[in-house]
């Protein structure tokens, strides 16, 4: 080979790349680059269900019962913090299984509706709707827990990359960077559920389903991504969790309304602008059809969740927020420190956030609007409606007085911490505009550029200190601090010059650095049911078919009893069972202690049960198996070795030695 060779190959693959990457005549990217990234990501889904793998914490049960290595960890470790995972929803999802996959779950005396607030796999009509519990339907419980995974997170990353490419077409690798970049978010990891990444991937489609209806000359890709939306819109919206659908909502509704004005400005006209947009209203109708309908067969539930003391219909009023905030919202040089355990006085999961890139970025957008403003251009209004979004949230936080808007936009609805999914998504939508916008013909200078990494630098600076007076010692556990601030900083400062590889690789670095070890790697799900406590629970149960059952102890008895798929009184509950409370509490004294949404657990305690709370998600009740309740209600016990049990109404049945001590069964007997 010649040295004239390499060059010549050099310029065919280019121009190979040229011709593949070549957009549609409407500006729109060709078919080809737009469904290569949910392509590749279908292919690696696939493999990821195939072999089991997910990133479940359900392992932490497995350290109770075991203390030999754990064959299928394949790497890291479980996250204790992550109950609503691995303590909850696993659990709930095995306990399902066990029964079939009922609508109603029998695990309570009178049943639970395993719909809301949940979302348990179940076998009736709107799991179509939730594509992530398919998996329980046709597939053994390890790869259908790996699809219940990997599918939103998959499905965040296909809606990112779509979105991204639809505004940079020739620029599929830089998309598909973008998109890893916001999905590799503190935030996400530390909340890795359903209900976190179905809402941003929505977004996603909302704004790129706006681009395609605006700009494109064909009515099939209109319908398509329009069709996609309809779909789309239920499946997020059937999470119900309102706290991080609104934030998301709010991005999405303003950045549709820069592209609106955005295709006026450019002459579309607003006649012909809302005859385009028709679709994306008419999309949103259907979803929203789909959630009433659903909901409508769900109303004594929903009543029920909503009228209880916790978390009921909550409000939250304007102009609450504080340093604390401040602190937790910008310290994402600092995400390594979660890792050892709570941020400056709370936990890793409520401590969580966001790169905000195109937060910093934002005296770059400030000097688009003006350069634009003065050449008489089309501003930019996808990123100003991305910052309108984050100044909403802000105000929300820290300017008081303005409740009654704030509760027709739902801002009330909205704990603070989750505010921060706004600012995460928002700032990505920022992003990838100025991506679009900027160019090295058209960018601003050096001091412009170089305000965003200085007061970045300057946030972290300030927080390091705040953090070094409050909690003293805390500031160790930040590993790399410095150097992700650093990198964070020239992020920045390579974006608003335009050296957009550049920029988004660093992204991907401190992104990777700040995440890859948040979950661990694990094959399958630890199911208890493979345990020989379990095997026996069944058996029993299966003994005598209106036996009912009480956990006592920690958490392993009750998920023990949940995943063995007997009817009992131990679970996390949404809608309080009336038919269980009136029980346990005919009188209704504790009312106020049970009537809410959480986890309940049983204590060793004398005479009928007393009902406390430790925590506002907590329920622990007294047992004694004397009491008139042991001895009316109440067939078997299951406990474990941190309570003593008076034992004058129970007889062992069988014990096991276990990691953490010890399991005994028991047969509630007449009292003397």
């Amino acid at each position: 080979m010649t040295s004239a060779d390499s060059p010549s190959r050099w310029s065919r693959a280019r121009l190979t790349w040229s011709r593949l990457t070549t957009p549609r005549s409407d500006g729109l990217p060709n078919w080809r680059v737009l469904l290569a990234g949910p392509a590749l990501l279908l292919v690696l889904g696939v493999a990821l269900v195939l072999t089991g793998l997910n990133g479940s914490s359900s392992a932490a049960m497995r350290s109770e019962i075991s203390s030999s290595p754990d064959p299928d960890l394949v790497a890291g470790a479980p996250v204790m913090i992550r109950t609503d995972e691995w303590n909850v929803q696993t659990v709930w999802a095995i306990a399902q299984a066990q029964q079939g996959l009922p609508d109603v779950n029998e695990s309570f005396i009178g049943g639970m509706d395993a719909t809301v607030p949940q979302d348990l796999p179940r076998a009736d009509w709107s799991v179509a709707f939730r594509p992530h519990l398919l998996g329980f339907l046709f597939l053994d419980i390890d790869r259908a827990v790996a699809l219940k995974w990997w599918l939103p997170a998959l499905g965040l990353l296909a809606a990112g990359y779509c979105f991204a490419v639809t505004l940079l077409p020739r620029r599929p690798v830089l998309a598909a960077g973008l998109s890893l970049a916001f999905y590799l978010s503190p935030l996400l990891h530390w909340w890795f559920l359903q209900t976190t990444l179905w809402p941003p991937a929505w977004g996603f489609v909302v704004l790129t389903t706006v681009v395609w209806c605006l700009r494109a000359r064909s009515w099939r890709p209109r319908i398509a991504w329009s069709a996609a939306l309809a779909y789309l819109t239920p499946v997020m919206a059937m999470g119900i969790y309102v706290p991080f659908i609104q934030p998301v909502a709010l991005v999405a509704a303003l950045g549709g309304a820069g592209l609106a004005i955005s295709a006026v400005r450019d002459g579309l006209g607003w006649r012909e602008t809302l005859r385009r947009l028709s679709p994306v209203a008419a999309a949103g109708v259907a979803g929203a059809a789909v959630v009433l309908v659903w909901l409508g067969g769900r109303r004594a539930t929903i009543d029920a969740f909503l009228s209880t003391t916790y978390p009921g219909d909550r409000s939250f009023p304007s102009g609450q927020g504080g340093v604390d905030w401040l602190v937790w919202t910008f310290s994402s040089s600092f995400a390594r420190a979660l890792k050892q355990g709570e941020w400056y006085g709370t936990n890793q999961s409520e401590a969580s956030t966001f790169f905000l890139a195109g937060l910093f970025l934002l005296p770059v957008v400030a000097w688009l609007t003006v350069q634009r403003s003065r050449a008489h251009e089309r501003l930019p209004w996808l990123a100003l409606g991305g910052a309108a979004a984050m100044v909403l949230v802000f105000a929300f936080q820290y300017v008081p007085g303005w409740d009654t808007v704030a509760r027709i936009m739902l801002f009330d609805q909205v704990l603070p911490n989750r505010l921060r999914m706004g600012l995460g998504f928002a700032s990505i939508v920022v992003v990838v505009a100025l991506a679009r916008d900027l160019s090295h013909e058209r960018r601003p200078g050096w001091v412009v550029c170089a305000i965003g990494p200085v007061a970045y630098l300057g946030s972290q600076i300030l927080i390091a200190a705040q953090v070094r007076d409050a909690f003293p010692g805390t500031l160790a556990a930040a590993q790399y601090w410095k150097v992700l601030a650093v990198l964070g900083a020239l992020a920045l400062l390579l974006l608003a010059r335009a050296h957009l590889a550049a920029g988004v690789s660093l992204l991907l670095v401190v992104g990777a650095v700040t995440t890859y070890d948040v979950n661990p790697l694990y094959r399958g799900v630890f199911d208890l049911r493979e345990t020989p406590m379990s095997q026996a629970i069944v058996t029993l149960d299966g003994e005598e078919p209106a036996a009912t059952w009480v956990g006592v102890g920690g958490r392993l008895p009750t998920a023990l009893l949940l995943e063995s798929g007997v009817t009992g009184f131990n679970g996390f509950q949404g809608a309080p069972s009336e038919e269980m409370w009136s029980l346990i509490d005919p009188d209704d004294q504790f009312e106020d202690e049970w009537n809410r949404l959480a986890g309940v657990s049983w204590t060793a305690g004398p005479g009928e049960p007393v009902v406390a709370n430790p925590a506002p998600d907590q329920i622990l009740v007294t047992f004694d198996g004397c009491s008139t309740f042991a001895q009316e209600n109440v067939d078997f016990v299951l406990s474990d070795s941190s309570v003593s049990l008076d034992p004058s109404c129970l007889a062992p049945v069988e014990s096991f030695d276990v990691a953490s001590g010890s399991l005994t069964i028991w047969e509630v007997i007449p009292a003397a």
